[in-house]
């Protein structure tokens, strides 16, 4: 009897806590971007682009739907790309550490607050994600940023959004990250 009581306790603690979680959308099929200028290969979901922004070293980029609107609440992935000057690992390490942060320091205020770290990979190298958060209005603006070295180059991507825009794109937001690969000259 007791077994069974323990058991129905542990049954309904796993479908609240099931509950709580909230509902990511599927991951949208992607299809390879084509553009033989770039010196990496990345899949992106149908009406999805990859823009190139403005920057001092044409490494920054934006991924978002066609339909984009510049807001918080949509979901947007800012992309860095950039080539290591160094063949020392302490020096691209220190190099990239400085450029990073003034990159992320552009798009990420101090109201958002980290609250997962996840170690994953970019291109079959390892990658540190960070899940980050601030509360607005009833609910939240969230984010992930995943920063990679790679022997050759700095990749770093920042995906934001409101919590609903998030839920619906985040597995697709990680497809994307898994698709990319550097070209090898």
């Amino acid at each position: 009897m007791h077994l069974r009581h323990r058991l129905g306790l542990l049954a309904l603690a796993g479908l609240l806590l099931c509950g709580a979680c909230s509902y990511q959308a599927k991951a949208l099929p992607l299809s390879p971007w084509v553009d033989e200028s770039l010196p990496f290969t990345i899949s992106l979901p149908e009406n999805w682009e990859l823009v190139a922004l403005a920057s001092d070293d044409n490494t920054q980029y934006r991924i978002a739907p066609d339909d984009y609107s510049e807001g918080d609440e949509s979901f947007r992935v800012y992309f860095y790309f950039s080539e290591t000057q160094s063949e020392n690992r302490d020096e691209i390490l220190e190099e990239s550490s400085q450029k990073l942060e003034n990159w992320l320091d552009e798009l990420i205020d101090d109201d958002y607050e980290i609250y997962n770290k996840s170690e994953l990979k970019i291109d079959k190298k390892p990658a540190v994600g960070l899940d980050f958060a601030k509360p607005v209005d009833d609910s939240y603006l969230v984010g992930r940023v995943v920063i990679g070295t790679h022997k050759t180059h700095t990749i770093a991507f920042v995906a934001m959004a409101d919590k609903a825009s998030w839920d619906a794109n985040v597995r697709t937001f990680d497809k994307i990250i898994r698709s990319l690969k550097i070209k090898s000259d």
